[in-house]
């Protein structure tokens, strides 16, 4: 199951051209995954390895990576790309997986989902278009 929603939440309204603006800068897409391998999403080298392939395979350059490992479980990624960034998130004790892409590009949204899929068990995803 793939939903794909446009969600943006502000404190505040924002305006037309400011709107236009931030679309401008760039695209944004997160997902948010369910019922993932807990074993897969605690894995902190699986987890980086499949993000650069994906980085590399879809022509955007990773330029520096922080990868922490939590205890007891837990995994946080941040891929710095010359087009912006990627986050991983993952809680393995509740079987959730977060990846979150902003980039000066456009993003191949359904090559994550399919890692998500294929690689990391997911059950439910849904992905937000920031627009």
């Amino acid at each position: 199951m793939t939903d794909t929603s446009t969600l943006m939440t502000y404190s505040q309204v924002m305006s037309e051209a400011d709107r236009k603006l931030v679309s401008s800068l760039g695209n944004q897409v997160t997902l948010w995954c369910f019922d993932c391998n807990p074993i897969k999403i605690d894995d902190a080298e699986i987890l980086c390895s499949e993000m650069v392939d994906y980085i590399e395979k879809n022509k955007l350059t990773v330029r520096d990576k922080c990868i922490s490992k939590y205890e007891p479980q837990g995994v946080t990624i941040a891929l710095i790309l010359e087009e912006s960034h990627l986050m991983v998130n993952t809680w393995p004790e509740h079987r959730v997986l977060q990846i979150e892409l902003f980039a000066c590009t456009e993003i191949n949204r359904e090559a994550l989902e399919q890692i998500a899929r294929e690689i990391f068990g997911a059950d439910r995803i849904y992905t937000y278009r920031y627009e």
